[in-house]
């Protein structure tokens, strides 16, 4: 009995072995059309910050998996993808998972009191600073909801580790389920800054609800 107890776990173990691999995971940020400029240009509109605090990030092997709820990483974690206009890249971490196709990434957007009350994602989910045809703007949201990146081909683990990239299309904030001319932002106070969010400080809110929305539609994962 004693033999044949620890044949199973030798048997167990190599089973695992085999049914397991893991993924790295990563999220970054890029501009396709102005990636040679120094500044990330889309018509008038210059985006030099970008960032995004996020939890609950899942792997999901369909859409019909969608309402389990295995967590991955908890979170929550604060990104920040831009600095100074340089596309910045950040890693979530690696994790072990069972060796099958993933054709969907979700995460929670999330608002989040753990960080510094003088950072900029305090409380906020979504941040974006830049200028509007020379002058200083600022866009955030506190938005709290999934989002779903699909992949139609399919991430594929079978007992190795795949580096994922979860990238952020910058060059589709204001181009992709809105059509956003940001020129149209205006400063309501006039202190200087124009101001999009959904507290409409600036009278900019329905502004700030299409940016939230094309920032969700701009993430893209692949196999790196």
């Amino acid at each position: 009995m004693k033999y044949l107890g620890v044949g199973l776990l030798i048997l167990l173990a190599s089973s695992c072995a085999k049914d397991n691999g893991g993924v790295s995971l990563s999220i970054n940020s890029k501009n396709n059309t102005y990636s040679a400029k120094k500044s990330l240009k889309i018509g008038d509109v210059v985006i030099s910050d970008f960032s995004l605090s996020i939890r609950d990030v899942e792997f999901k092997q369909d859409e019909s998996d969608l309402d389990t709820a295995d967590v991955e990483f908890r979170g929550p974690f604060e990104l920040d993808l831009l600095l100074n206009s340089n596309a910045l890249s950040q890693t979530i971490g690696d994790l072990d998972l069972v060796d099958g196709t993933y054709s969907v990434l979700r995460f929670k957007l999330h608002k989040s009191r753990d960080w510094l009350q003088t950072s900029k994602l305090y409380d906020r989910s979504l941040y974006l600073a830049g200028t509007i045809n020379g002058k200083n703007f600022e866009f955030w949201h506190d938005t709290s909801e999934n989002l779903d990146i699909e992949n139609s081909a399919g991430i594929v683990v079978n007992g190795n580790t795949v580096n994922v990239v979860v990238t952020f299309d910058i060059d589709l904030f204001l181009n992709s389920l809105h059509q956003i001319d940001l020129s149209t932002a205006v400063d309501g106070d006039e202190d200087g800054l124009i101001e999009i969010n959904p507290d409409n400080d600036d009278g900019n809110s329905d502004l700030a609800d299409q940016l939230k929305d094309n920032i969700k539609l701009a993430a893209d994962m692949i196999k790196d």
